[in-house]
């Protein structure tokens, strides 16, 4: 645990100046302006061309339909609208009071009761229903409240698909909670357009929600796993550097944007009922009360799941052998213990272990799979008067599970006289019950948000606060007896003794599959681990005139990762804890925008962000913690033009600069640092060190085909200018020790890019289908001279920088999907009957490390009365990579393929079990 936390501690310190120039890439929604977009129809539903629709608000103008009924404006300031809509022969429609805090669809239909007293009914949805993307960005909407009323508990098979967004999958390889698909311990920490988890910025209206969950390290990107689905209304995934948001940290590839439930039009109730894909049951209820001036929604869901079977071989070691076999004391050593650990036995400072070599395994402990997870959320809104609303939401969540480890490789070598069933060789064995250990964990989240917005002056003025708390406890207890069958062999007590490599005392014994009493010497331990994430937020935009805005924002997110652990045996206790790494971040934004007519709207923003971290102390002879003060500064420019309703094209660049932290350059003082007697440490100084630099783009354009036909269409560059890496070496010996030289460095260019295409048809009846797809590639255009070879030290330098994986960085298990794609296909009666077949595509190179594939689900909705529905989900229809859990995580094993020298192999982890699951849903 100390060696997993104080490495998380020391990425946290190259991963930040990273991002400190990466972040100046950020895509980030629009939020102090937003599209009011919509159509007016007859009451059968046809499209009114020439309509006059008027807005009335902060921003007062007026437009008129086009030939399909559409209507859009832009750059409209948060606030309270009105609109009405006048058209010949059907009178005026009137909306009032329609509140605007971000993208917003308004649909009018007449419905006359007599020839001159028609009856408006309109329809308002926010950005989560948007299907005309109007901002500088690239936008895709989900709504996690409906996914989880159909029965789904991971944010994984909604992110995945969607082009240009990968690490959804099963702990992107480098998290060894990430056994189960779907599990609520599996860890979901998303990519966009090739940047890695660390460089996607999620945000709760604007607000960064920084570390998260089990195994998470500070910089290793937001776990989203530890946040419930049926507490977010909205969720934005949103690309393109023009975009202006009050913060852009950690956001180079883009940012997952997160909103609670907003105003409630009128009250109605639901209730789900599902089935797991374990056999477990899945429940979400849903209230929302509309009274007067308040908007109140709550929700709350149960998953209580006996999960998959875990049942498994365990490899024993010197340290994980029975202390007694059958009554008599039993030494894993000799016959058993023909090599205790293997390292790859590159040179490196650091050596990962990479597997075990043995002779002694032990069949089958079972583990408890089961987990229970509760979540819910309340959102309120309240209209303190026409100019002044309140709004406070809470969304937490609570998982307890035994810690699935995954499968991993251990080569077998059975001693002579062995004639048991297993071969000799790599074995897929489960890592799960080392020291025949359950792993209860529970796994907390608490995310509170205050957000006030009123109408100051001409303007709009918003104050936020939002608190983020993880808590992660984990008892682990050792049994210390059981019946299990054991392969190989090892030395048990016996007079004389003293044979076979058996210590005095002890004769070689041979094990050939045979049940046996075994006991364990048995420990105890709790770790308690938590985050603590809390941000301020303060925004105000004004008009300057009819066509000009202007504004200024500033963001404080403070963040910390406090860890104490209790270990335990029958002979001594230890308890203890870990410094605190910690990051205090300061943004102030100051921005401008135009409308120099109703079809054309610019941002520009610049960004001033300072931002203090505690890290582990640079120099390899002192302990503890330090301040690192790292800054940086980042333009953007957003362009949108609205030729017509139908049309818009969208534009967006942004660049940033990045000073590199003192630290990276002086290095540390004083005599190398000698660790366990077997190598020593110093990292040099580099006073030569450049700032990082950076520079994006995407451009994309939205056309409606058809009123039901919408086709989108993005092309990106993300160009790095001397990102800074870390390279270590040997230079030499020191006290007779080899000494392993560590010095930060500038990386000449890297660059991600690619293309995305989204097609839609969509109809209240009748064949509707969609095709979406992204090809997606990052890599490194130039490196310095001798990067990966020095003449000290040949294939040891630089080796978490590989060319052809994607951006590795810190994280050897991370992956870039070069395709993606899916499409969806169906025939709809009404919006409760349909039927649809949905593929997904998973190109080379995907997050679970396997060839290309398809993965296909298909869905039946059927209603079982005006107020019930039953959903059938077919999963996995072709059964691809269908076990309940993985095969084993990616590792550096002995006799594997190498890239650049490093031996490097990615096991395929695996997508899930084939499986129907009922859904059954009832609406009040």
């Amino acid at each position: 645990m100390s060696q997993v936390i104080y490495h998380a501690r020391v990425a946290l310190l190259l991963l930040f100046i990273c991002c400190s120039t990466q972040a100046a890439l950020a895509q980030i929604a629009p939020t102090n302006s937003a599209t009011i977009s919509g159509s007016v129809s007859d009451s059968a539903g046809k499209p009114v061309a020439n309509a006059k629709v008027s807005l009335s608000g902060p921003k007062s103008t007026s437009t008129q339909t086009d030939a399909q009924g559409l209507f859009v404006f832009v750059s409209v300031p948060f606030g309270t609208y009105d609109i009405s809509a006048i058209a010949a022969g059907l009178g005026t429609a009137n909306r009032v009071d329609i509140s605007v805090q971000a993208d917003t669809n308004v649909a009018i239909q007449y419905e006359p009761v007599s020839a001159n007293e028609p009856k408006v009914i309109a329809n308002v949805s926010s950005n989560a229903h948007a299907q005309f993307n109007v901002t500088p960005a690239s936008v895709a909407q989900v709504n996690p409240i409906a996914q989880a009323f159909e029965g789904k508990t991971s944010w994984r098979t909604i992110l995945e698909q969607i082009p240009g967004v990968a690490q959804a999958g099963l702990g992107i390889g480098s998290y060894i909670s990430a056994a189960y698909p779907d599990g609520p311990l599996t860890p979901v920490r998303i990519s966009i357009n090739g940047a890695l988890p660390y460089e996607t910025a999620t945000l709760l209206d604007d607000m960064p929600i920084i570390g998260s969950g089990l195994d998470s390290a500070a910089g290793a990107g937001t776990d989203l796993s530890v946040y419930p689905l049926n507490g977010f209304g909205a969720a934005d995934v949103v690309r393109g550097p023009g975009a202006s948001s009050p913060s852009i940290v950690d956001s180079i590839g883009g940012s997952f944007v997160l909103h609670a439930p907003g105003v409630v039009n009128q009250n109605h109730s639901m209730l789900s009922l599902s089935t797991d894909p374990y056999g477990g049951i899945i429940a979400n209820i849903l209230t929302a009360v509309r009274w007067k001036k308040l908007s109140v929604v709550v929700t709350y869901g149960v998953n209580d799941s006996p999960g998959p079977t875990n049942q498994a071989l365990i490899p024993a070691d010197t340290f994980s052998s029975p202390s007694t076999v059958n009554g008599s004391s039993f030494l894993c050593t000799g016959l058993c213990a023909q090599t205790a650990l293997y390292s790859p036995g590159y040179a490196s400072a650091s050596f990962p272990l990479a597997g075990y070599r043995n002779g002694l395994l032990v069949c089958c402990y079972q583990a408890s799979t089961a987990w229970s997870q509760h979540s819910g959320s309340i959102a309120l809104h309240y209209d303190i008067s026409p100019d002044v609303s309140f709004d406070v939401s809470y969304a937490g969540q609570s998982s307890n599970q035994s810690e699935p480890y995954p499968d991993d490789a251990v080569t077998f070598t059975p001693p002579a006289g062995y004639t048991g069933s297993l071969p000799a060789g790599e074995q897929l064995l489960s890592t799960s019950g080392v020291y025949l250990a359950s792993y209860p964990i529970q796994l907390t989240s608490s995310l509170f948000e205050e957000k006030v917005t009123a109408r100051l002056g001409n303007g709009i003025l918003r104050l936020a606060a939002l608190q983020n708390r993880i808590f992660d406890f984990q008892a682990i207890s050792t049994p210390t007896s059981a019946t299990l069958q054991l392969f190989g062999g090892g030395c048990i007590a016996s007079s004389p003794g003293g044979t076979g490599g058996c210590s005095a005392g002890y004769a070689p014994i041979v094990f050939n599959g045979g049940t046996y009493n075994v006991t364990y010497s048995g420990f105890n331990e709790v770790i308690s681990e938590g985050s603590n994430n809390r941000d301020l937020l303060l925004e105000y935009t004004t008009p300057l005139g009819g066509n000009l805005r202007a504004g200024a924002s500033f963001v404080r997110s403070y963040y910390d990762t406090p860890c104490s652990f209790t270990y335990s045996t029958s002979s001594f206790s230890l308890i203890g804890s870990y410094s605190s790494a910690s990051q205090t971040t300061n943004e102030l934004r100051v921005f401008v925008g135009a409308t120099p007519s109703d079809k054309t709207s610019i941002d520009l923003s610049e960004y001033f962000v300072n931002a203090g971290y505690h890290v582990p102390n640079p120099s390899p002879t002192s302990v503890g913690y330090v301040n690192s003060q790292y800054t940086y500064d980042a333009p953007r420019l957003g362009f949108v033009w609205r030729p017509t309703a139908a049309v818009a094209v969208r534009a967006s660049a942004g660049g940033g600069f990045a000073e590199a932290p003192l630290g990276d350059l002086v290095g540390s003082n004083g005599n190398p640092n000698c660790l366990g007697g077997t190598y020593c440490t110093v990292t040099l100084t580099n006073l030569n060190l450049q700032p990082e630099k950076s520079f994006a783009f995407d451009l994309g354009t939205d056309l409606r085909l058809r009123r039901n036909m919408v086709v989108s269409f993005d092309v990106y560059r993300s160009n790095l200018y001397g990102q800074l890496y870390k390279s270590t070496l040997v230079t030499g010996t020191y006290l007779g020790l080899p000494l392993y030289s560590t010095q930060w460095g500038n990386l000449g260019e890297s660059r991600y890019e690619g293309v995305l295409l989204d097609l839609r048809h969509d109809v209240p009846h009748g064949i509707y289908w969609a095709f979406s797809g992204g090809l997606t590639r990052g890599y490194v255009v130039s490196v310095p001279a001798g990067f990966y070879n020095t003449a000290t030290c040949t294939n040891c330098n630089n080796l978490t920088v590989v060319p052809g994986i994607n951006f590795n960085g810190q994280f050897t298990g991370v992956s870039v999907p070069y395709s993606q794609a899916l499409g969806t296909f169906g025939y709809r009666w009404n919006s409760e009957k349909y039927i649809d077949l949905v593929g997904t595509y998973y190109g080379n190179n995907n997050t679970y490390f396997r060839p290309a594939f398809v993965e296909l689900d298909g869905h039946i909705g059927y209603p079982l009365s005006r107020h019930a529905s039953l959903l059938v989900t077919f999963r996995n229809i072709t059964g691809i990579y269908d076990s309940p859990t993985q095969i084993r995580t990616p590792d550096n094993l002995s006799g594997s393929p190498t890239i650049s020298g490093l031996p490097y192999v990615l096991y395929g982890e695996m997508y899930g079990p084939r499986t129907v699951l009922l859904t059954s849903v009832v609406r009040l």
